[in-house]
């Protein structure tokens, strides 16, 4: 029934599904009215008062009428047309809702709320409510799913803070402790509203079971603290389960680090111990503190004699056991004991010449922190918050000469120990001096060795220091191609931070270069070399296998292959480190390449972020395929990431003064003469060549 109602006499119904975005367009349609009038009617239902009436459809359009008398624009006592129906319950909350979802859109918020209402006030079921709205089922059930995100989602989403597809990412998982987790971590995020990121963020904020973390804190520990376990029922063991709360993992690790370093500080008798929860100890942390070095003694007149005599007994055990006793025998058996006995006994000497002084070891502290196996993993070298006092001295150690600058003694300083010299006569002698020193280093190998690896060494020890070693020979860390990349997670650069904390720093503590030289020079033979290694493979620039370009650099490939390296053990290809950059086609070819036309045909249709996630869990040993996909797509990798390039002769000559031009053949004749079945890489025999001439020259 159409009847005229005075406005004053109309109100808003609870019914109404639209909670937010009121004055959205409020002014625009209360301009309309008034030019136009109401060119609708509104629909109402009656209250127990008489004459008075609720709106169930058309609350915009009341608002706006309201705007108009309260500013004047329409009298007090104006009326409008209103359709009063008698409906109630569900039927009156589905009116507004279809009413409203024919006009301007609803804030998808409310849209989600309003579904939920008629099933949960109503008990509709999901097929009632999609024919009632002329929806699909699905639709209905995504709806419902939107509208139990977690509270700060879905308030951000009815603020207009995100839009519907942001919200859809994260209702990926019901989980609404994993949603909360992730959105404050992404909406602080430059790439925090893309629906992609936000999935791949959603999907791994769990942690594997056999991650360190994880294995560090135990699985007991963590269920007993009520800890929830996501379990594959595909899995072959424990390690695929997904420990979904990741906040009281950190929690339990951090617990059980402290717990751990404050043990060690107390037994050491440390200033400090810091629990990092973490697989690495982060370089910045590293960089606040003070590295200190302790300088090993030289050893005793009886500490010598003793060290040289064990040498020689296990000499001539190890001798023995090769050629005399027979292994398993009672005589084999007490001879390996007694080596033992005899490294044990040197390891004992060799800690007491390295023994720091308890009152200098109560300024300094170190790092404990979270091994990849799980277990705790304290941190080799020492640190302390100021320099270090010596309390015998009273001499601040820390810096690589021993002292400050301009302090008395110092070369630097006011004191000018030599006669004076004109500036040309100063550098002329310097030179002659230099051409002498150069003449006998290069005559004495050991010691040209010995001298190559201690500077590059004490580059890499002194890298934030200045030190007057008067060479050009450096030893910098070649820097990663893009600026702030970070990579201290990786298997790889975890190795090569192990591998930095074990280098042999006895030596650094020296206060002149005379003195540290000397005592590198006492090092053994696999310590001083794994300083060479060290520091050369951190000058090795970042490469590729591509074809050509900045990054091509054959030589590299050649020597993974010497080294042998399997890269699938040390990295895989996932959705975010490279399948998700990459064109379909790409990963489509990698499915090919990893199961045949078949695989690839499976997922030729799915949607470029599907397909990402999908090889990226196929690469690292997930997902539903047979076990020799399975086992294939563990082993693959990206055609840049294999060391398998061939290096090829330069298109242009390198010329040698070591090296007669006539001994350098041609790139193209090498080519012709090779043919085309001869291995590549023929300029490994040219190098040969070269080595002989350079010993001849020299």
């Amino acid at each position: 029934m159409i009847k005229s109602v005075k406005v004053s006499n109309l109100s808003l119904s609870s019914d109404n599904v639209r909670k937010r975005g009121l004055e959205f367009g409020l002014e625009e349609l209360a301009t309309s009215i008034a030019a136009n009038g109401l060119l609708q009617n509104l629909v109402v239902t009656p209250l127990k008062k008489a004459g008075t009436f609720t709106v169930k459809a058309g609350g915009r359009r009341l608002r706006a009428l309201q705007l108009l008398i309260e500013r004047g624009t329409l009298p007090a006592d104006h009326a409008v047309p209103v359709l009063v129906l008698a409906i109630d319950g569900a039927a009156s909350v589905g009116a507004s809702l279809a009413e409203n979802r024919q006009r301007v859109p609803m804030n998808p918020a409310d849209d989600c709320l309003a579904f939920k209402h008629l099933i949960d006030q109503y008990d509709m079921t999901v097929e009632a409510v999609a024919i009632q709205q002329a929806v699909t089922t699905r639709f209905v059930e995504q709806r419902l799913r939107l509208a139990d995100l977690a509270p700060s989602i879905f308030e951000a989403l009815g603020a207009g803070e995100i839009d519907l597809g942001v919200a859809q990412a994260y209702a990926v998982t019901a989980d609404v402790d994993r949603q909360a987790r992730v959105f404050e971590q992404m909406k602080l995020s430059y790439y925090g509203k893309q629906p992609d990121n936000i999935r791949r963020a959603i999907l791994n904020g769990t942690v594997r079971a056999n991650d360190a973390k994880a294995r560090f804190v135990g699985r007991e520990a963590y269920i007993a603290a009520g800890g929830r376990i996501d379990g594959d029922l595909f899995a072959q063991d424990t390690g695929d389960e997904n420990w979904t709360d990741v906040d009281l993992l950190e929690e339990l690790a951090t617990k059980k680090l402290e717990a751990a370093a404050t043990d060690l500080a107390q037994a050491e008798g440390l200033a400090f111990v810091t629990p990092i929860a973490a697989t690495h100890v982060p370089y910045d942390m590293e960089r606040q503190l003070h590295e200190f070095h302790a300088a090993a003694r030289m050893l005793s007149d009886d500490e010598a004699a003793r060290v040289e005599a064990l040498g020689i007994e296990n000499d001539a055990l190890a001798e023995a056991l090769a050629t005399e006793l027979s292994d398993g025998t009672p005589e084999a058996d007490a001879a390996n004991e007694r080596l033992d006995a005899i490294e044990r006994e040197l390891e004992e000497i060799d800690a007491a010449r390295k023994a720091i002084d308890p009152e200098v070891k109560a300024q300094l502290g170190t790092f404990v922190y979270i091994g990849g196996d799980g277990e705790p993993r304290v941190h080799t070298r020492l640190f302390s918050e100021k320099p270090v006092i010596d309390p015998k001295s009273g001499v601040t150690t820390g810096d690589p000469d021993g002292k400050e600058d301009g302090e008395p003694g110092d070369v630097r300083g006011d004191v000018d120990p030599a006669p004076r010299l004109s500036a040309t006569l100063t550098e002329e002698l310097a030179t002659q001096r230099r051409q002498i020193l150069v003449a006998h280093v290069a005559s004495d190998p050991a010691i040209a060795l010995d001298l190559t690896i201690f500077l590059i060494a004490q580059s890499v020890v002194f890298a934030s220091s200045y030190v007057r070693n008067h060479s050009t020979l450096r030893s910098e860390a070649a820097p990663f191609p893009i600026f702030a990349f970070c990579d201290e997670g990786s298997m790889a650069s975890q190795a090569i931070e192990d591998q930095r904390q074990h280098l042999d720093t006895s030596w650094a503590g020296h206060t002149t270069m005379s003195a540290r030289f000397d005592a590198f020079r006492t090092l053994a033979d696999d310590a001083r070399g794994a300083w060479a290694a060290f520091a050369i493979a951190n000058t090795l620039e970042a490469t590729l296998n591509v074809p050509d370009g900045g990054r091509a650099n054959a030589f590299h490939d050649h020597l993974g292959r010497l080294l042998e390296i399997q890269v699938a053990n040390w990295w895989r290809p996932t959705a975010e480190n490279y399948f998700s950059r990459v064109k379909k086609g790409v990963m489509l070819d990698a499915l090919e390449e990893i199961g045949g036309p078949i695989l690839r045909g499976r997922y030729k249709d799915a949607k470029k972020g599907e397909l990402a996630a999908t090889c990226g869990s196929l690469c690292n040993g997930q997902g539903i395929v047979e076990a020799e996909i399975r086992e294939k797509a563990s082993a693959w990798l990206p055609e840049a990431m294999r060391f398998d390039a061939v290096e090829k002769p330069e298109r242009v000559p390198t010329r040698s003064t070591f090296v007669d031009d006539e001994t350098v053949e041609d790139p193209e004749t090498e080519d012709d003469e090779a043919g085309p079945d001869a291995p590549a890489g023929g300029d490994d025999e040219r190098s040969t060549d070269g080595e002989e001439d350079s010993r001849q020259a020299a």
